[in-house]
């Protein structure tokens, strides 16, 4: 039997004291993290005869989060960042049925899902007439929608074959997706998997909707790898979710914006139609403690000015028309509703909500980001 000193026994506890406290700190931490999480569990099934459907895709757009039923159907998706999100359910022989959602933080979500049937012509989907018309129109689709920076030399269509394009004579350009679009970005080290929705340009404009899912693919090496990480962290900064954050944390100057009101043409105002405003007198509060409004009039310059405006984007500013580039990355936004609605993850929730010109428009699919990315400094 060991006996120990007076002072050796306090000294015991006293150590058994502190590992227990740090214990308890180390699971209340755990379950705070847990609670944080938020949940979306639901089932899936066919609209005809009310079978669960195993396998089925569901994920949320524009995220990194995606998971695959059961064999009675059921799914559960863990997701930390509240907001409003287009939840994406597909399974091929079926239609995909995309569902919008809102969720705050913590929240169980249910969400169940009805696929209808539907029969793909194989041989139009993957035969087609490819020809040197059609090559022509992808190259078009590739600089409108991969876009034409730097990072869009290093984007790959692995299936171009399921896209169908069709123009119009007064200029409207239009494509489709018979399946979905497979990506590869090897400057940001990203797989895409992009449900195109819409895809249309008239003029100087374009215009589309879908649902990317994202998926980090594996550098070959640490210099890659670190290729990768400068490159997302230098997507992240400047960009519209970036300066949508800064709007929400009040930190827009600390963050490198500088912002003016001006008149909706922009051409030959004069310095009495341009005054600087900020994050208080652009948004307020929304009906849930996660979702914002931002609303004004006219058109809301952002100059960014930690980084100058390239090469590539000079000649595509001239090319298009747009203002004459000023140095620091300058962009536009035009609001297409009034008010429109930003979650605290810095998205807006309608589609096409608001315009962007600018080095906003200038940075397309080649330059995303998944929405909850976010550099380690931030």
């Amino acid at each position: 039997m060991l006996v120990y000193s007076p002072q050796k026994r306090e000294n015991i506890m006293r150590r058994s004291f502190i590992i227990s406290l740090l214990f308890s700190l180390l699971v209340i931490a755990r379950v705070d993290l847990l609670q944080a999480q938020t949940v979306i569990e639901g089932r899936v099934t066919d609209a005809q005869t009310g079978e669960p459907l195993q396998g089925a895709h569901v994920f949320l757009a524009d995220t990194k989060s995606g998971t695959v039923t059961d064999p009675f159907g059921r799914f559960r998706l863990s997701h930390p960042m509240p907001g409003v999100y287009r939840l994406v359910v597909s399974m091929i022989g079926y239609d995909r049925t995309p569902i919008d959602i809102a969720f705050g933080s913590g929240e169980l979500k249910k969400v169940d899902a009805e696929l209808e049937p539907v029969v793909y012509e194989m041989d139009e989907i993957y035969v087609g007439n490819l020809d040197e018309r059609w090559e022509k129109h992808l190259e078009r689709f590739t600089r409108l929608f991969i876009g034409e920076s730097e990072r869009a030399d290093s984007v790959i269509i692995l299936n171009p074959e399921v896209l169908r394009f069709e123009t119009r004579w007064w200029g409207r350009f239009t494509a489709e997706a018979l399946a979905p679009l497979q990506i590869d970005n090897h400057a940001l080290g990203y797989h895409i998997t992009y449900y195109l929705d819409e895809f249309n340009h008239t003029g100087t404009r374009t215009r589309w909707d879908g649902e990317p899912l994202f998926s980090e693919m594996t550098p070959i090496d640490s210099a890659q790898a670190a290729y990768w990480k400068q490159n997302r962290r230098d997507a992240f900064f400047g960009s519209l979710r970036h300066l949508l954050l800064a709007l929400l944390q009040d930190s827009v100057e600390e963050e490198g914006f500088i912002l003016h009101r001006l008149p909706r043409d922009v051409h030959g105002i004069s310095p009495h139609d341009r005054f600087r405003t900020t994050a208080s007198r652009l948004i307020r509060e929304g009906d849930e403690n996660y979702l914002y409004q931002v609303n004004f009039f006219g058109r809301l310059e952002i100059v960014y000015t930690q980084a100058e405006e390239g090469r590539r984007y000079i000649r595509w500013a001239s090319r298009h028309g747009q203002v004459t580039p000023s140095g620091s990355q300058t962009s536009y936004l035009e609001l297409n509703e009034r008010p429109i609605t930003v979650d605290s993850d810095g998205e807006i929730a309608e589609p096409y909500g608001a315009t962007q010109f600018g080095y906003f428009a200038f940075h397309r699919l080649a330059d995303k980001t998944p929405r909850e990315y976010r550099p380690e400094e931030w």
